[in-house]
């Protein structure tokens, strides 16, 4: 299965670059999807893959292939709140996979693992599609591969794969065919029934005026992590930093 995988870091960079161009070029939603799908069926070997616009806060599927609807459902039932890939995505804005991001010697023991491999797959890997400084979608990928975890050459490729997926959603939304869906102050409304736990109680400490280092006290981690938390928080609501977050929050309490 190792084998497999480094196969698949091998493949030509031409044949990776043809299919960013694809994925750039993309001028629908569905056209997308399609594209990501090639592409991330030579960079894994598996088809599998779910594209997600931000609705708000939450991950809204807009396609999906090779995926069984009773993963999707789990998933869109409140699985996607406690997603620590998802999660990770949105603070430090980059391709992950679950196996790195829980740690090897718990991922056969997570909540994740278990979702995964009761649907046939072994492990995950996601990352953000961006519009400008904003995240609007995510794209995420699983391998039925148990014994081949993604490689640091494939997160990397993700990670390129997902830079051309934003390119593409920016094109449509600059020319109307897309739409974000909610503003900062309807996103808000939502904080406590749509964040993640931890990022949630990272915005109540935010809206009582604490530092990151009262926070980070308060909450018994570090102040890089409340950092990352607060960056993740502005992204979503779409302000510029921790006092405009603050009053976005404060307002939509009103």
């Amino acid at each position: 299965m190792r084998a497999k995988q480094e196969q698949l870091d091998g493949l030509p960079e031409g044949r990776l670059a043809d299919r960013l161009m694809s994925i750039a070029e993309s001028r629908s939603v569905r056209a997308l999807g399609v594209a990501c799908c090639s592409a991330i069926t030579e960079l894994t070997g598996s088809p599998t893959v779910g594209l997600y616009l931000l609705d708000g806060l939450e991950p809204a599927l807009v396609y999906s292939r090779y995926v069984a609807d009773g993963l999707l459902d789990n998933y869109k039932a409140g699985f996607w709140k406690h997603d620590p890939v998802l999660d990770c995505i949105m603070t430090r804005g980059c391709a992950v996979d679950g196996e790195t991001v829980i740690g090897p010697q718990h991922w056969r023991h997570s909540p994740t693992f278990e979702m995964l491999h009761e649907w046939g797959f072994g492990y995950n890997m996601g990352g953000p599609l961006w519009c400008g400084q904003k995240i609007i979608g995510v794209l995420f990928t699983a391998t039925t591969e148990t014994g081949a975890p993604y490689t640091p050459r494939a997160r990397l490729r993700m990670e390129m794969l997902c830079r051309a997926g934003s390119l593409a959603l920016t094109n449509m939304m600059n020319a109307g065919e897309i739409e974000t869906h909610r503003s900062p102050s309807r996103q808000a409304g939502t904080l406590s029934a749509s964040l993640p736990p931890r990022s949630a109680d990272v915005a109540i400490r935010v809206c009582r005026g604490q530092t990151n280092k009262e926070i980070a006290r308060e909450m018994g981690i570090s102040d890089q992590t409340v950092k990352e938390h607060v960056a993740n928080l502005c992204r979503r609501f779409g302000v510029h930093n921790r006092t405009e977050l603050a009053a976005c929050l404060l307002s939509a309490r009103q």
